[in-house]
């Protein structure tokens, strides 16, 4: 690429993103008002202070009397800082801008403000309703503090959900909730308070202005999806208590956590103490105290760590991460508990007073917190396993074992070291510590230290060794779980199969295979390779059933010996080899066995250089592709990496709200999702408005002959709801364009499952045939495959089975739950069960 030519790209590039840029200014001028009186008025608050943007006086009643109630509307347009004029800014334009296309500019101003302002003296009113009625019972710092903009962005935001579709509908709202939730909980400021009441009142704003009122209807999600969700909520209550330490007031019923990166241990005029300790006890009456060692609270950031850790990987599927949140979950609830029982009255008030906090508030606050924090990581636990099915990749045995002896050696050493430490410096302690005095607290010392309640801390360090071997294991053990749970959820390797997925991907681009050989490439695959020749197998086991993912692939796909020997290999491990998505070219090698078949899909074949769409019936492909032209919509051959961050949100939005319209869980094996989209090999053909937004999108999947690709098939298919009609036909037309102009020789639509163009008479009277015809039937709702041959016949393919080959009758029930889980791996037992029962023969009828 000349010089030239790159500065014509980059110039292009700048153009086009200018106009972008200027269409969404065009399209949203309530959110740029909003933003621009935002930083104006929040300047001239630092300018003329005492203007009443953003506080509220010193008490309610003062508002009123210096008529400083305006507050409550300009705190809707200021904030108190710049770092959150940084921080508003960025939310302002992200969310405003959302509502405004979702609902209007005029809907749009009456939420933020109507909302806004409702939220304010909503929340002024409980506060007063607090102070005067509930003293006993505060959940908030009182109600008047430094306010924000976040009351009226939550309140516009449940408000557009009202406008928005099904998916976005429950992302708003639940973003919106769990984000109030979180800061009342463990912040607790008046904001807060604010922002929670800002949830119902946005609701019903949203409706009042003209949103949708849909009756409660179960949105089903993808298994990433709920792995986002799942991601999500381990990462919020882990980050829970930074928020409580850092950004709390100390007044919300969870801001315990932020109690709880203080360091209990006292220097109270220059001698170590712990309020409540039995042995230890601080002196009723002193001059000056700290914490001992006020940095110790930062050794409690590495659980939060390892949850952190655990989140990514439950977003990457890990089912080991997964575990690692529920053990860090459950370990938080009983801290929580043993906390609850063990801290004594005496011991709060102690501390209470120390803090010149209310004592009587400050006792109910903290036990009431200590059980409500024991709550919320049991929710997580217990929500962590009912949806564990979601999070079905693997680890290995000895990446499982490589955590457990890090984890379990760091145990000991931080243990020993406690131990040893203490006995060695046993004069550095108050008071003198033994042998039994050490044992009976060494398993406390694997907690960090500012989590330990003081009545139980029966000596504490004083000299500067006896600190030195009070802190260093605690953090010792937990920088080692961080460590071991990083390896754990980040380590390709700890993935099985990863070097056989790697060995035989290099198999198949060697060359030969069917045109579903690419799937074999997919998580979840397990791999028989040839000993004697260039070939293997990709497989999955359900039961006793070895159900094989197409035929064979690799240059020697085809010789008889390699099907055999993997017949063996089956046998060898007792089970029953079925072979699934045969082709005729594959099948032949089965006549000499005398196993049984039964056709069970069709698939769709093309050539490309044959590819052109004249003739009456082809007329639709013709008509869609003229309707792309007329309403500014282009495709686009591309592949995922080259995608931007944008665009795969697109992706992944239309394939949720596809996901979302089934009535049965996203399938898999022969049928991908968008995690598959995310590899170099895999193209795909997007539709893309000028605007920029992808109305539809399409993958194909790699065909390869010797090194080189020699054609692609059809596997994901996404249209946006309100899409053009003939969006795929335009797509999969210009796919063939692409595929023809590229010198391909094989196309394929894919395989439509349990739906056929033909059957002859005597096969369709078979139990079998009979049976795939029912289930087909049942499935068809949900999944539309009789459709989707439909669809496909207007593309004029060469149309081809597809066999599952067995060898008996015997093993079909087998063979249809095997198959139902290989589909859905998130099929119960129950619900496999209740399968394997619809394979049974149906009753004959009277009619027949």
């Amino acid at each position: 690429m000349t010089a030239t030519t790159r500065e014509s790209d980059l110039g292009a590039r700048a153009r086009n993103t200018a106009r972008v840029i200027g269409r969404w200014c065009r399209h949203r001028p309530v959110t740029l008002a909003i933003t621009v009186i935002v930083i104006a008025l929040t300047f001239a608050g630092f300018i003329a202070e005492g203007w009443g943007w953003q506080v509220l006086d010193e008490g309610v009643p003062e508002v009123f009397v210096q008529r400083h109630w305006w507050g409550t509307v300009t705190s809707l347009f200021a904030v108190g800082d710049l770092g959150a004029l940084v921080l508003i800014v960025p939310l302002i334009l992200v969310v405003v801008g959302e509502a405004e296309r979702l609902m209007g500019s005029i809907r749009t101003a009456l939420a933020y403000v109507i909302g806004g302002v409702a939220a304010s003296f909503a929340g002024l009113a409980v506060g007063l309703f607090e102070e005067t009625s509930l003293e006993i019972l505060p959940l908030n710092a009182p109600p008047v503090d430094i306010l924000s903009p976040v009351a009226a962005l939550i309140c516009t935001a449940m408000a557009a959900s009202a406008f928005a579709g099904s998916l976005w509908r429950r992302r708003i709202r639940l973003l919106s909730t769990l984000t109030a939730v979180t800061f009342f909980l463990y912040a607790g400021g008046a904001n807060d308070l604010f922002s929670l009441l800002a949830v119902p009142i946005g609701l019903g704003l949203g409706y009042v202005l003209g949103g949708r009122r849909l009756g409660f209807r179960l949105v089903r999600s993808s298994h990433h999806e709920k792995r986002v969700l799942l991601a999500a909520m381990t990462a919020i209550t882990a980050i829970g208590p930074i928020i409580a330490t850092f950004l709390g007031t100390g007044a919300g019923l969870l801001s315990i956590y932020g109690y709880l990166s203080v360091d209990p241990v006292t220097d109270v005029d220059g001698m170590a103490c712990a309020f409540g300790s039995p042995s230890a006890p601080c002196p009723d009456s002193f001059n000056s105290f700290a914490e001992l060692q006020p940095a110790s609270g930062y050794i409690a950031l590495l659980p939060i760590l390892v949850a952190l850790f655990a989140a990514w990987g439950i977003l990457k599927g890990r089912r080991a991460a997964l575990w690692v949140a529920v053990a860090v979950n459950a370990i938080t609830f009983f801290s929580m508990w043993y906390l609850f029982w063990v801290i004594q009255p005496e011991t709060i008030a102690a501390i209470g007073q120390l803090r010149t906090t209310d004592v009587e508030y400050y006792i109910w606050q903290t036990l009431a917190g200590s059980v409500v924090g024991a709550l919320v990581p049991l929710f997580a636990a217990i929500t962590l396993i009912v949806f564990r099915r979601d999070a079905h990749v693997p680890t290995t045995a000895k990446a499982r074992a490589t955590f457990g002896i890090t984890v379990g050696a760091a145990a000991v050493v931080s243990l020993a070291l406690a131990y040893v430490g203490a006995l060695l410096n046993a004069d550095g302690y108050i008071p003198r510590v033994g042998p039994g005095d050490v044992l009976i607290g060494l398993p406390l010392r694997l907690l960090p230290p500012t989590v330990l309640p003081s009545d139980v801390l029966t000596f504490v360090p004083s000299s500067p060794g006896a600190q030195a071997f009070w802190y260093l294991p605690p953090l010792l053990f937990w920088a080692a779980a961080c460590v071991a749970t990083a390896r754990l959820v980040l380590d390709p390797g700890a993935v099985p199969g990863a070097t056989d997925r790697a060995r035989a991907r290099a198999v198949l681009e060697r060359g030969g295979g069917d045109t579903l050989a690419y799937m074999s490439t997919w998580q979840g695959n397990a791999y028989w390779f040839a000993s004697e020749s260039d070939a293997a197998i990709a497989y999955r086991v359900r039961g006793s059933i070895a159900v094989t993912l197409g035929g064979a692939f690799g240059p020697d796909h085809q010789h008889p010996d390699v099907y055999t020997g993997f017949i063996e290999f089956c046998g060898d491990h007792g089970w029953t080899p079925v072979f699934y998505s045969i082709d005729d070219r594959d099948s032949s090698v089965f006549d000499g066995l005398g196993w049984q078949r039964m056709q069970v899909a069709e698939e769709a074949i093309l050539n490309p250089q044959e590819w052109n769409t004249a003739g009456k019936k082809r007329q639709d492909i013709r008509t869609a592709t003229n309707r792309a032209g007329r309403s500014g919509i282009t495709a686009r051959w591309t592949s995922w990496p080259e995608l931007s961050l944008a665009e795969h949100a697109q992706i992944r939005d239309i394939s949720e709200a596809w996901v979302a319209d089934k009535s049965l869980p996203e399938m898999e094996f022969t049928l991908g999702g968008v995690d598959e989209l995310n590899d170099p090999a895999v193209r795909l053909m997007i539709a893309v408005h000028e605007s920029g937004r992808i109305e539809a999108v399409t993958s194909w999947l790699p065909m390869f002959e010797n090194h080189e690709v020699r054609g692609y098939t059809l596997d994901f298919m996404r249209r946006r709801g309100d899409a053009m009609p003939g969006i795929m036909e335009f797509l999969i037309g210009a796919a063939a364009d692409q595929m023809k102009l590229d010198g391909l020789v094989r196309m394929s639509l894919s395989g439509s499952p349990l739906a056929f163009t033909s059957r002859d008479s005597a096969a369709a009277q078979a139990p079998v045939a009979r049976l795939l015809d029912r289930l087909g039937l049942l499935l068809e709702p949900a999944y539309g495959f009789r459709s989707l041959l439909n669809f496909k016949r207007k593309f004029q393919p060469e149309f081809v089975p597809l066999w599952a080959i067995y060898p008996e009758a015997t093993v079909l029930p087998a063979l249809g739950v095997a198959l139902a889980r290989a589909y859905l791996p998130t099929l119960t037992l129950a619900g496999a069960a209740q399968m394997a029962g619809s394979f049974r023969e149906p009753k004959a009828t009277a009619s027949a």
